[in-house]
């Protein structure tokens, strides 16, 4: 959004207000109803009084709604008064995000950020009450002016990690930093405004009503995470927003001014911005080094905190004779006095220095010790067909996935770099866009496999010779199917990878007794045409042979030399699963946990599909769910858990659910349990817990379809009555 609270003045589309007038006359009734775009909504209010508040002037606006300077009459105060678009009142997710918005930014009560005094509603139009800043938009600032001067840059800079400080220990991340949300005021005072993007972050028991897939920020400014999902980002995303505005304070531009939205975005995944010093010759090597550390792709290499920023640039003011925290004339606004924000002795950094100096010789003496020492080779251990080979590098340097290997930790493909690699390797994919991969292997081993700093893969599983053709040395009814990636006894995580599927039919992993997968920031895509659910056990002994994410065969594992856990665990952290198959096909005796935590899942198939288990696989299998503060469309249903003549044992579903959003298309069921036994031998088999939960769409909690009848079972008559909407909203995937 590009709201204003200041007195920047109104967009040419909407028309002066009339001259001295102090009451203004309404617009008409239907004209406010009907306003569509936010010039609109500005003409339709203007002047109108919504509670206490008179709505003077149409000052700007953004995806939201319209913001209006206008009059506390209670008060008699001038206040900033943003109303929700009509669209986005209708929309009742949207307006409680509107709300608990508000609530979020009303905690924060600082120098540098404009106050939160109200939230409301009247007549259909929901609003939220700031405080008003007299002031021009750092934007609107750059652009009269030209660039800032150092002293200018620091100085703001400081006081808006100030204020990014306080609300980070409030637990508030703004996730719109950008220079059109930063008032300068007469005073020389940085103020951040337009707390409307705000959320507290990960609150245990606190909705987040940001659903992933919904990109908030601008484009500009928006940090590589909260780009792929909202939900990742935190006080660091806003640190990164924070140095592309720095950036625009001394180059007049953002980093990437160039290109198409989609460009920028990919600007943003994958390339550095042109240094600021070879634009400004003039920048301390200081402030360079912050820019650019603030701007890292990788949230792990940025400032964890603002004061760890406001630490690097108080030293960098001091050498340049800046003192910025007396009062001292800038050079862009033609007033006065920077407002002391910051003042920190040198003296509690002494200790901490020195000890990370004691540190840093300490590992300089180790490597030194290790380069002296002759090198032993690690013995080849097995994995599966194939033999880790010793590493021509010392244990902790990653291999590298590059398009033109030359260094000696280099590989061409993933699957090479599986073939050396040894326990506890990290295999680093350091390309950007699709690259096409052979079947992974990577054993028993616990291999992590993760985008390279400032690098956007996408790992590519085309069809085996253009034809389903199972994967050889796969074997076992469960896992008869092809697989890009068989994951045994050991765990495999994937970090901040796209995964494309493109062969209808085949699992993107297969994971066998005692496995363990987790996939971090990460995308799953499935083929769009794919088969969505397995086949009928009457026409196949093996029902999971449709395309599916994961896929679980209880008993079956190659583990060599380590005692195998009858658990597998697939965990998915703020990851994304879309296509036309299914999330989970599991089958086979023994457990699977499964755990999702934010991100969304939008499949054509289900998230689940358990099937029976043969007598001779012990007690049967029995899938446990963990699922938070995620969104799941699927439009099958939810889980399918199924038994037949062959397989006769059924499986078993245990769910824990917090704070997650059910869309289910008419006539599906959240659960459905088919097989040969009356329905009353199947409800106890299912245990589903929530706290949270909203469902949305087709009304049936659970079907039971027995061997005689079939019972369907609403939200209402479930054991906890669950939340639900029948109105079936669009997926934030937007399939």
């Amino acid at each position: 959004m590009d709201d204003s609270h200041g007195s920047a003045p109104p967009p040419p589309a909407v028309p002066s207000r009339p001259g001295d007038a102090t009451v203004l006359s309404p617009k008409p009734a239907d004209a406010a109803l009907a306003a569509a775009s936010v010039n609109e909504i500005g003409r339709a209010l203007e002047g109108r009084v919504l509670g206490p508040y008179r709505l003077d002037e149409f000052v700007g606006g953004g995806g939201m709604g319209a913001v209006f300077r206008a009059l506390d009459t209670t008060l008699d105060r001038p206040v900033a008064v943003k109303v929700l678009s009509r669209q986005h009142s209708a929309d009742g997710e949207m307006l409680r995000r509107f709300k608990v918005e508000a609530q979020s930014a009303a905690r924060l009560d600082h120098q540098n950020i404009g106050r939160v005094y109200a939230v409301g509603s009247e007549d259909g139009w929901h609003f939220i009450v700031f405080e008003f800043i007299e002031g021009t938009n750092l934007r609107d600032v750059v652009a009269r002016g030209g660039p800032l001067d150092v002293a200018s840059t620091l100085r703001f800079t400081v006081q808006l990690a100030a204020a990014l400080e306080h609300a980070a220990d409030r637990d508030v991340v703004h996730r719109d930093i950008k220079p059109s949300n930063i008032i300068i005021t007469p005073e020389g005072r940085a103020r951040l405004v337009d707390m409307g993007l705000a959320r507290r972050h990960r609150l245990t028991g606190e909705d987040d009503l940001t659903q992933t897939g919904m990109t908030l920020g601008t484009f500009d400014y928006i940090s590589p995470e909260q780009a792929r999902d909202p939900r990742a980002a935190d006080v660091r995303s806003d640190l990164y927003s924070l140095g592309c505005t720095v950036y625009f304070m001394l180059a007049g531009r953002p980093p990437f001014a160039e290109g198409t939205l989609v460009q920028k975005l990919l600007h943003h995944q994958q390339n550095r911005a042109v240094a600021i010093e070879s634009l400004r010759p003039d920048v301390p090597r200081g402030l360079a080094a912050a820019v650019q550390r603030l701007m890292e792709k990788d949230p792990a290499e940025r400032y964890q905190s603002p004061a760890d920023l406001i630490a690097d640039l108080v030293p960098v003011a001091e050498e340049c004779g800046i003192d910025i925290a007396a009062a001292r004339p800038g050079a862009v606004v033609e007033a006065v006095a920077v407002a002391p924000v910051w003042r920190r002795s040198r003296l509690p950094w002494v200790v901490p220095l020195l000890g990370l100096c004691c540190v840093v010789a300490g590992l300089l003496g180790v490597a030194a010790r290790q380069r002296s020492s002759p090198t032993v080779p690690r013995e080849p251990v097995a994995a599966g067909p194939l033999a880790v080979v010793a590493r021509p590098l010392a244990p902790g340097v990653p291999f590298r996935v590059v398009a033109d290997p030359t260094g000696p930790m280099e590989r061409s493909t993933v699957a090479e770099a599986l073939a050396e690699a040894a326990d506890g390797d990290v295999i680093e994919l350091a390309f950007d866009g699709p690259r096409d991969e052979p079947p992974w292997d990577p054993g028993s081993r616990q291999l992590t496999v993760r985008a390279a700093a400032g690098h956007v893969p996408v790992v590519r599983f085309p069809a085996p010779g253009g034809a389903r053709t199972p994967r050889d040395g796969v074997t076992g009814s469960g896992l008869r199917s092809a697989a890009a990636c068989r994951v045994d006894g050991g765990a495999l995580s994937i970090e901040r990878v796209m995964i494309r599927m493109e062969t209808p039919g085949r699992a993107v992993f297969a994971l066998a007794a005692g496995g363990r997968l987790t996939c971090e920031e990460s995308t799953i895509e499935l083929p769009a045409d794919a088969t969505a659910g397995p086949r009928p056990p009457a026409e196949t002994d093996d029902a999971l042979a449709s395309t599916c994410v994961v896929r679980f065969a209880g008993g079956e594992s190659r583990t060599e030399g380590r005692e195998a856990s009858p658990t597998c665990v697939v965990r998915f952290i703020r990851s994304r699963a879309t296509g036309a198959g299914s999330l989970l096909e599991a089958a086979g005796g023994g457990r699977i946990d499964c755990e999702w935590q934010e991100g969304d899942c939008d499949l054509g198939g289900r998230f689940l599909v358990a099937e029976g288990s043969r007598r001779g696989d012990g007690p049967g299998i029995t899938v446990r769910l963990v699922l938070g503060a995620a969104s799941f469309h699927c439009r099958d249903g939810f889980a399918w858990l199924l038994d037949s003549p062959a397989r006769p044992l059924p499986p078993q579903l245990r769910a824990e659910v917090d704070g997650c959003r059910f869309l289910l298309p008419e006539g599906r069921a959240l659960i459905e349990q088919s097989g040969i036994d009356a329905p009353a031998a199947y409800r106890s088999l299912v245990e589903w817990s929530d706290a949270g939960g909203r469902y949305e769409g087709s009304g049936v909690w659970r079907r039971i379809d027995g061997a005689a009848e079939r019972v369907d079972i609403d939200y209402a008559s479930a054991p906890r009555p669950l939340a639900h909407e029948p109105a079936l909203l669009r997926s934030s995937g937007g399939r």
